[in-house]
This record gives C-alpha cells, sequence and structure tokens, in this order.
C-alpha cells in the first residue's frame, strides 16, 4: 500500500510539474510564402508561421513546422525516433525570432551550429506612409524599412490592439497584417488568430548547444558559410566523400541559398 500510495503522489507532483509549465498564450497564424533557391525564383514553398504572445507580451516567431521538429527531437528516445521526426517534419526556414522589452533574440542554424545573437528593436527604422487602404478585412497603412540586407514592406492595422508582428517588426504603431519583401522572396499573411494552452515557450532541446554570439560575428559566420560550396561541406562531415560528391556539387551556397538575413 505504501509503495502504491508513493507511486500515486510522485504521479500527481509530475502532473502539477507540467500543468505548471504551461502558458495560455494568443496564437496568430500567418501564411508563408518562400523562395528558397534564388535560381529558381518561380519556385515558392509555402508554410504556416506563428506569432505566439503571452501575458507579458513577450513573444516568439518560427515556421510551426520547425517548432514540431524541435519539440519532437527534444523528447526522442533512439535514432529511429529522430529519424521519424526529421522525415514528418521538413520546415523551410531555420530561424526563430524571440521578443521580449524591448530585445529581440534570433536563433538560427548555420550549417551545423546553432547560434543567437540579440539585437535592440529600435535597430527597425521606419518610413511610413500617409493614407490608409483596405486589406482583406482591416485598415492598413504600409510602411518600408531596409534592414537585414532587404528592402521591406508591411501592412499594419489598429484594429489589433497590438505593436507586434512577424519576424521582427514589432515597433509600429499598430499590429503586422502583412511583410513581405521587395522581392517577393519572403512574404508573411495573416490568417487567423486562436487561444492555447502550451508548456514548451523556450523550445528548450538539451540535445543542441546554442552558441551566443553577436551579431557581426553572426553575419561573418552566415558570409563565410555562402562563400562555401556544397561539396566543401561534403567534405566537411566526412573526408572520404571527396572521391565520390558529384561535380554538380561544386558550386558556392550563396548562389543558391536564400537565407532571410541577406549578406552580399
Amino acid at each position: 500500500m505504501m509503495k502504491k500510495s508513493l507511486l500515486a503522489t510522485l504521479a500527481f507532483m509530475l502532473t502539477i510539474c507540467s500543468y505548471a509549465q504551461q502558458k495560455t498564450i494568443m496564437r496568430y497564424n500567418y501564411s508563408g510564402k518562400i523562395v528558397s533557391d534564388k535560381t529558381q525564383p518561380q519556385k515558392i514553398d509555402e508554410s504556416v508561421f506563428i506569432l505566439d504572445i503571452d501575458s507579458t507580451q513577450s513573444s516568439r516567431f518560427l515556421e510551426l513546422a520547425l517548432l514540431e521538429r524541435k519539440r519532437g527531437a527534444a523528447t526522442v528516445k533512439n535514432q529511429d525516433e529522430l529519424m521519424q521526426i526529421l522525415s514528418t517534419y521538413r520546415p523551410k526556414t531555420n530561424f526563430t525570432v524571440f521578443y521580449s522589452n524591448g530585445i529581440l533574440a534570433s536563433t538560427s542554424k548555420i550549417w551545423r551550429t546553432t547560434y543567437i545573437y540579440k539585437k535592440s528593436i529600435n535597430d527597425l527604422i521606419w518610413k511610413i506612409e500617409p493614407g490608409t487602404e483596405q486589406w482583406n478585412s482591416y485598415t492598413v497603412q504600409k510602411a518600408t524599412t531596409f534592414f537585414e540586407g532587404r528592402y521591406w514592406n508591411v501592412f499594419f492595422t489598429t484594429a489589433i490592439p497590438l505593436i507586434e508582428g512577424p519576424y521582427k517588426f514589432k515597433n509600429l504603431p499598430g499590429f503586422v497584417v502583412k511583410a513581405w519583401d521587395d522581392e517577393q522572396h519572403y512574404v508573411f499573411e495573416l490568417l487567423n488568430n486562436e487561444k492555447i494552452k502550451i508548456d514548451n515557450w523556450e523550445i528548450i532541446n538539451p540535445k543542441e548547444l546554442e552558441i551566443e554570439i553577436t551579431e557581426e560575428q553572426y553575419v561573418k559566420a552566415l558570409k563565410i558559410q555562402q562563400n562555401k560550396t556544397y561539396k566543401d561541406n561534403l567534405i566537411e562531415m566526412n573526408p572520404k566523400n571527396a572521391e565520390t560528391v558529384p561535380a554538380e556539387f561544386d558550386v558556392k551556397i550563396g548562389l543558391r541559398s536564400n537565407p532571410i538575413y541577406k549578406v552580399q
């Protein structure tokens, strides 16, 4: 009896801990249209992105498939389970943006290393255009900025009483319902919203090391990666690949790869 009572108590405590980690948030779903390969601008990948906002007005933005992959990879027990997760969830992007108290924390994977860098929300300088127009059911204003190597356009509205938006577009006098760059390589459009409970706000994977660096160091690492060839990466994985990699892999990654942070 004592053993059963102890087990019941432990189970109850675990349940309490589980609920203690949960939080209720508002989730804003966006459609995302991405040109992943610069040499094929006509090929557009479509995916769902989520903007989650908690009661403290902190937020996170990432692709839903990336969230599910991260959450699954953090809990797998063996290699077979990991391969199942990787084959089920195939995100088109690899960045996550957390926002809190004026600071944007961006997590992104460059090849096999995950980096995190922080910057102030004040780094976004907007030009707000006069007048309003209609977008779907919203009255919106347009604003533009040059940010992280791209010319961005957004529609924002005061109909949603939040100073928020997709990616890092969070310091306009309204809620961003659409954002797109001039090349139409990244387009985010608001779909709907819902109140949900979650238990994985930090998206922590103890098996994945995140290295915190400065934005300047991140840009340098991204440039190095973009100047490598696909062959270089395969040889880095296994030197024996040098003998078998097809010739078409000997091309610079930057000629095709199209990350949201655009470097020259």
